[in-house]
């Protein structure tokens, strides 16, 4: 992240320019936003999330595929925070994506997003995702933006 702080996005507008629903809009807020540059977010993981009904009973581990789904709604408010409206983004790639330490009930993982290549509109992100400090998640994603 640069020195400079960008807009915050809480919860309802979160909502508002995501085209997700629940159970799967993952994002609980952005903290720090800098249209089609970075973005930091935030989220609480709890033990009422869906998920965890099956994954897995007795010992519930967040699954890795959900951090990189919320790393990736992140990346779509940065390709799109320029916009008035909502401009709908699909994961495309996910490259050399690591997950170092399990993520479990009451952890809250927090996201960072930084562009990197783009290609027409096609959009690289260095992605991590921490819990408390520590490196639980990293790798790279690439977001497309739907045709207009």
């Amino acid at each position: 992240m640069t020195g400079r702080r960008g807009v915050a996005l809480e919860p309802a507008e979160v909502a508002r320019r995501l085209p997700h629903r629940h159970p799967f809009l993952l994002l609980d807020r952005v903290d720090d936003l800098e249209a089609g540059v970075s973005a930091v977010g935030t989220k609480n993981v709890s033990i009422a999330d869906p998920v965890f009904a099956g994954h897995f009973p007795g010992n519930p581990i967040y699954p890795g595929v959900h951090m990189v789904e919320v790393a990736a709604q992140l990346c779509g408010l940065v390709v799109s925070s320029d916009e008035q409206e909502p401009v709908l983004g699909y994961l495309a790639s996910i490259k050399r994506f690591k997950f170092l330490a399990l993520v479990v009930p009451g952890d809250q993982l927090r996201i960072s997003a930084r562009v990197g290549a783009s290609f027409g509109a096609l959009t690289e992100f260095a992605v991590e995702i921490t819990v408390a400090g520590r490196v639980v998640a990293s790798g790279v994603l690439a977001i497309a933006r739907a045709a207009v």
